[in-house]
């Protein structure tokens, strides 16, 4: 199953850690995994493209993948938010796969 952490500090994005394999289907036709993984490299390299990659500290590794907002906008918000909201989908449609927990408090 794949983990999502998202903790917020003040009602505010402050970090997202995913961690895990999904296990759907064998390697390379896990289309829960794929869809994980081109959300999080998609919504990196649109903060790339948009803002900057300075704005965030990112690790990505296989099975594990770490945001942790460094510099904070609106902008950098609306981004987060996106990839949170396309992530969520896919845990409605693939539940036994995906679980998403919000923790508030801090980093």
């Amino acid at each position: 199953m794949i983990s999502i952490k998202i903790t917020f500090n003040e009602n505010v994005i402050s970090s997202i850690l995913i961690q895990g394999h999904a296990n759907q289907n064998i390697h390379g036709k896990d289309i829960v995994c794929a869809g994980v993984s081109a959300i999080v490299y998609g919504s990196i390299n649109s903060i790339d493209d948009l803002l900057t990659k300075e704005d965030i500290l990112f690790d990505l590794k296989d099975g594990y993948s770490f945001i942790e907002v460094k510099h904070d906008s609106y902008e950098l918000q609306l981004l987060l938010n996106m990839m949170i909201t396309q992530l969520k989908t896919l845990e409605e449609s693939y539940p036994k796969y995906i679980k998403i927990t919000k923790i508030h408090g801090g980093v």
